[in-house]
């Protein structure tokens, strides 16, 4: 009897997640198209003739922001559904991890802008190219980045650094705001769930849970912890593996002989 009851918990908890999962997903693609539009609208009447008064073009600037953060909890919305439903097929490439820290760091620019906060890489120029799905990483970059301007004061300092650690590259993003909460380190990867219990910090808490899934399906492991002296440290650790050689110049002469 035991054991029924368990496989029927299972059962229950995965038609659940299913139907969750189903729910966000029909959310997510009814919203796009409206705070789509509304982005659109706001830039217009930011440009319209005759200029806006101070006021107003403050108002249209504000409404757009806003769509622009409402678009990006319905893209984290749609992103958990379609990864949890096996939806994401991954485009592995070898690549170089400073052209991924690049553009995320051009992509939320504004965010940490608007922020106060400073950005500081220390990244060795001999590290290796890893394989990875470069759109997906870079928005596991981006949402750790976003987390970081969120959690803490203006004025803080974040720092991207990497090291060959073993057979793994790790990435570690580093900020010198309030940290942790002690023995939360674990449960701010799980879905809906928040740094802070309460917080006026916008957000629903898929952040960080959509980088812990992108990053198993690249087989590597992130984690947070407390950074030395005070903040919050995340590392991502991904495979080395071993890049296919360059082609020797006598096969780069015959690919030229065959293509002319």
């Amino acid at each position: 009897m035991h054991y029924i009851e368990v496989a029927q918990t299972a059962l229950v908890d995965m038609e659940s997640e299913r139907l969750r999962n189903s729910l966000l997903a029909a959310l997510g693609h009814d919203l796009r198209t409206p705070l789509t539009l509304l982005v659109g609208l706001s830039e217009s009447l930011a440009a319209s003739k005759p200029p806006l008064s101070p006021a107003q073009l403050n108002v249209a600037e504000t409404l757009k922001n806003e769509a622009l953060r409402m678009s990006t909890l319905v893209a984290n919305l749609l992103d958990m559904a379609r990864i949890q439903s096996g939806g994401v097929h991954l485009q592995l490439e070898w690549q170089s991890i400073e052209e991924a820290v690049g553009s995320a760091l051009r992509a939320n620019g504004p965010v940490l802008a608007a922020g106060g906060q400073r950005v500081r890489t220390d990244l060795p120029p001999d590290l290796p190219l890893v394989r990875f799905d470069a759109p997906l990483f870079e928005r596991v970059l981006c949402n750790v980045l976003e987390n970081a301007a969120k959690y803490t004061p203006a004025g803080s300092t974040v720092t991207l650094d990497a090291r060959v650690k073993g057979d793994r590259v790790e990435l570690r993003v580093t900020d010198d705001g309030p940290g942790l909460p002690p023995g939360r380190e674990e449960a701010i990867f799980e879905k809906f769930t928040r740094g802070e219990r309460e917080s006026s910090t916008p957000g629903v808490g898929l952040g960080l849970a959509i980088c812990r899934a992108i990053v198993d399906a690249h087989g590597g492991r992130i984690r947070a912890e407390q950074a030395p002296g005070h903040g919050a440290r995340i590392v991502i650790a991904l495979l080395r593996g071993t890049p296919p050689a360059p082609p020797a110049p006598d096969e780069l002469d015959d690919l030229e002989d065959h293509h002319d």
